[in-house]
């Protein structure tokens, strides 16, 4: 499996491309970088160096591009900065071998192209997600001590048929993790959407396993209501494809170029009797309810990987509390009755922030909670600020999560 990271840089200032041996020097002066080896040949540059304990292998070399018109666009780009970016067409290609954390090592990616340009970037092309990552993005993240959300990791694309229903979701990103590229295959133009997010919660949960989930492997992914808890499973492609109809979209006959190695399709088990016959379905037979407020289930490291980043910034909803144009909501964790189906104490629910302090706020409860018993959507209560464990923030035109917060200072 291939686990080199692919990203190109595109320079505010392309003279500082010019210079590879000052872009070394800024690389050895990163903090928590130590680098052993790094040599010039011809164009390219060498760069072995550890980070958080890892070794880590970089190459660095300058590259002729065109913008790709299939790359998705994360972020958000002001005018001025995206007719900067279409007008380049050199930028610095940066190859980077994940080793030990994925998240660490993307961090470690964004951190270094940061660090090697002193007048910042316009723009990051993330060739393996195949994705537009904002300069002002990339300087945010590579300042903070938390590493990105694991969906920055990849991206899920649609395949729709011209004059037909029918739509292949697949991913890119996922290979340079370690982890199998994650396949949805008969869905609709009506319910890729639900699709997508069991992709992307799927993904984040093996991003997290100590071992890779083997085919047939059961995991708990979601509680899709009271009653009806989702679990999933992997099949490789080639086997998957038996589930359906010859001609389907993602068939043999679309995967001659691409999409043909390391890469698995999710189906679901219904039931216990389900999964110990190993009797999969495919996820389509959740359609209806997948349409609804499903709980995708966040693993205890990424709930703490997201307060630590709400907690770096809680600023930025200070600043903005109090404006009556503005709508906030905060996530806190609170200790369940007995026990979650996955095993955490907490249950992370939103509430209506009414007001903030630096100790405390009070906020109103939207949702009716699954575990706790006593607390219901409408009451009002106070809770100390550290125990906000997301938020976000609704302008008249637009929505900011700690994730974003550079659209604020624009």
């Amino acid at each position: 499996m291939e686990r080199t990271s692919y990203m190109l840089a595109v320079p505010a200032e392309e003279k500082e491309l010019e210079e590879p041996e000052l872009l070394i020097k800024r690389i050895s002066e990163m903090n928590g970088v130590q680098v052993i080896k790094a040599e010039l040949r011809d164009a390219e540059i060498a760069v072995e160096l550890i980070y958080n304990d890892t070794l880590y292998c970089a190459r660095l070399y300058p590259t002729e591009f065109e913008l790709p018109q299939f790359f998705r666009m994360q972020h958000f780009f002001p005018d001025v900065d995206m007719d900067a970016v279409e007008k380049r067409h050199k930028g610095l290609s940066v190859a980077l071998e994940f080793a030990g954390n994925a998240l660490i090592s993307y961090h470690l990616q964004i951190k270094m192209i940061d660090a090697m340009f002193s007048c910042g970037v316009l723009a990051v092309l993330d060739s393996s997600a195949e994705k537009i990552l904002s300069g002002r993005w990339i300087a945010l993240a590579a300042s903070s001590n938390v590493p990105p959300a694991p969906r920055y990791l990849f991206t899920v694309q649609a395949v729709c048929e011209e004059d037909g229903d029918d739509v292949w979701l697949h991913s890119h990103g996922l290979n340079r993790c370690g982890v199998t590229e994650l396949e949805v295959l008969g869905s609709t133009r009506d319910n890729y959407n639900a699709h997508y997010q069991v992709i992307e919660g799927m993904a984040n949960r093996l991003l997290e396993l100590e071992e890779p989930l083997q085919p047939k492997e059961p995991l708990f992914l979601a509680r899709l209501s009271e009653e009806v808890i989702l679990v999933t499973t992997l099949l490789p492609w080639e086997t998957a494809i038996r589930f359906y109809d010859e001609d389907i979209l993602g068939g043999k006959e679309d995967r001659v170029d691409g999409h043909n190695a390391d890469t698995s399709c999710i189906f679901a088990y219904p039931s216990a009797e389900d999964l110990k016959q190993e009797r999969m379905a495919p996820l389509s037979i959740y359609d209806e309810i997948l349409e609804k407020n499903s709980i995708f289930m966040f693993s205890e490291s990424e709930t703490a990987r997201m307060k630590a980043l709400a907690q770096e910034r809680i600023s930025y909803v200070k600043r903005v509390a109090g404006n009556k144009d503005i709508h906030i909501l905060v996530k806190i964790g609170l200790n369940v009755d007995g026990d979650n189906p996955d095993g955490s104490q907490k249950e992370h629910i939103w509430f209506e922030l009414k007001e903030i302090s630096d100790l405390s706020i009070k906020a109103e409860l939207t949702q009716e909670p699954y575990y706790i018993a006593g607390l219901h959507a409408g009451d009002i209560g106070e809770y100390p600020i550290d125990m906000i464990t997301d938020w976000i923030i609704y302008e008249p035109k637009r929505r900011v999560t700690p994730d974003d917060v550079y659209l604020l200072e624009l």
